[in-house]
């Protein structure tokens, strides 16, 4: 195969080939590193490449599977690793100038289970410094492009991670997750962003924010690939309080059934309060498509949310902590923007601290609740398409939003809340809106329910406008 036509394959139609011996992993990841050489600087997705590793990985792999040893669909397969999740060996900014001289000596517990899948890691991706926002504008090793319009952004803060699988660099990226940043920038970038139930997969050895609520979480091309995915590093893991030993169910068992018997909920409050025309118009589309497969549409309340963004005030306080030692040692090399942050979190009262705790509860019993009366829950997964690269705010229905804040919090006022309940939660594209832009479908389901999660995104998916579309940079 050409390799431009072996790079633009989805995991699933690239893994039988692999397992055949009709292509090898040498010829894949060269095909792309290829890609990478090319589209790369356009799109800086990349802190750090790792193309001689990655061939010799490949080599590697090749020789094993000619032995029989075939490992699986993620054997021999190019991926990313957002470059706040350690590799051992491979320096890990988590995109922070102030953090620039850490090299793991041990794999994050997801790498290290892709790796025992056969996974070729190509590079370290790029992201906005600290995981602290939603645009991905570093100031420290470059700002990352949409691939869909490079004067836009790729969403945040897993902005490297949503671009490079959207522009055929990866068949997979593995980003994290602490209010969005993996489904958001699936949202802008056109691809399946999945961040699973808190506790499903291990969180060591990711450099995080806010260790009550954030997740490691695939990027892919497809709800088949992001099921695989999730599939090689989910699981119990005796080093991390933060797992649950429960056994891990098979991702991809329920692919391909329909909607028949599922309720979808339908949210009257928040998720559409603030909501852009062309989004809102996509996201009914899809619903309405969901409602044709045969789910049953049902209208459900979720109390509460008008203060769930007081919620935010937790992770403040826990960023303060997290990143205090780099205002200590090195705060020249920490952004203003950050540091007004961080500087804000440590006047936070405990009082206040606590009742954010408590409205946290709420919030998570008013999903429950909710939940009692359907499946999953539908919405838009932001209220607006990406914004370009040098907006300072953005207009939904004439109100303004200002994108100075730190954590740009209205791009994850959708997403943040399965942060909150630890709910599992997917975006897959649904669209396309202003500029010709993306559009991504919020799904979220009861904890540990993946797979009915997987079976509706990917019903829904086989309907979507925006199936298998792919930006012109990947493949020109």
């Amino acid at each position: 195969m050409a390799p431009n036509d072996l790079i633009t394959l989805s995991i699933s139609e690239l893994a039988p080939k692999i397992a055949s011996r009709e292509v090898s992993p040498v010829e894949v990841t060269a095909a792309a590193v290829a890609q990478a050489e090319r589209v790369e600087p356009r799109v800086n997705g990349f802190i750090t490449l790792m193309h001689e590793q990655a061939m010799e990985m490949a080599k590697v792999r090749e020789a094993a599977i000619a032995k029989g040893g075939y490992l699986g669909p993620l054997d021999g397969v190019p991926v990313g690793i957002k470059d706040c999740v350690e590799v051992a060996g491979v320096k890990a900014t988590a995109g922070a100038k102030a953090n620039d001289d850490y090299v793991p000596a041990e794999d994050a517990e997801a790498v290290a289970r892709l790796k025992a899948a056969g996974a070729v890691i190509v590079g370290k991706e790029n992201m906005h410094e600290f995981a602290a926002g939603g645009r991905s504008n570093n100031p420290h090793y470059g700002f990352v492009r949409n691939p869909w319009d490079l004067e836009r952004v790729p969403g945040g803060s897993s902005g490297g991670s949503g671009a490079n699988v959207a522009s055929a660099m990866t068949y997979a990226s593995l980003g994290t997750d602490v209010g969005g940043s993996v489904r958001y920038p699936g949202h802008c970038c056109g691809v399946v962003g999945m961040k699973q139930t808190f506790g499903r997969a291990s969180q060591r050895g990711s450099l995080f924010t806010w260790r009550h609520g954030d997740h490691v979480g695939p990027l892919t091309r497809t709800v088949a690939d992001n099921a695989l995915v999730l599939q090689a590093y989910a699981g119990h893991d005796p080093r991390d309080p933060s797992s649950v030993p429960m056994p891990v169910p098979d991702f991809s068992a329920d692919l391909g059934r329909d909607l028949r018997g599922v309720r979808v909920g339908v949210p009257r409050d928040w998720f559409f309060d603030v909501v852009a025309g062309d989004v809102e118009e996509a996201v009914r589309r899809a619903i309405e498509a969901m409602r044709e497969m045969g789910a049953e549409i049902v209208d459900v309340r979720l109390p509460y949310l008008d203060y769930a963004r007081s919620v935010w005030l937790l992770m403040a306080v826990e960023t303060a902590v997290t990143h205090e030692r780099f205002l200590r040692e090195r705060r020249a090399d920490v952004t203003d923007d950050l540091v007004v942050g961080m500087l804000a979190g440590q006047f936070i009262l405990a009082r206040d601290y606590i009742k954010a705790r408590n409205l946290e509860r709420l919030v998570k019993e008013g999903f429950a609740d909710a939940m009692r009366q359907c499946d999953v829950i539908v919405s838009p997964t932001a209220p607006a398409v990406a914004p370009r690269i040098d907006a300072e705010r953005i207009t939904i229905k004439g109100e303004v939003h200002e994108l100075q804040l730190t954590r740009d919090e209205v791009l994850g006022r959708n997403t943040f809340l399965a942060n909150i309940t630890g709910m599992p939660a997917v975006s897959v594209p649904c669209g396309f809106g202003e500029g010709g832009m993306p559009i991504g479908l919020h799904l979220t389901a009861r904890p540990f329910e993946e797979p009915l999660l997987y079976r509706v995104a990917h019903a829904y998916e086989q309907a979507s406008p925006a199936r298998g579309a792919l930006p012109p940079i990947a493949a020109a």
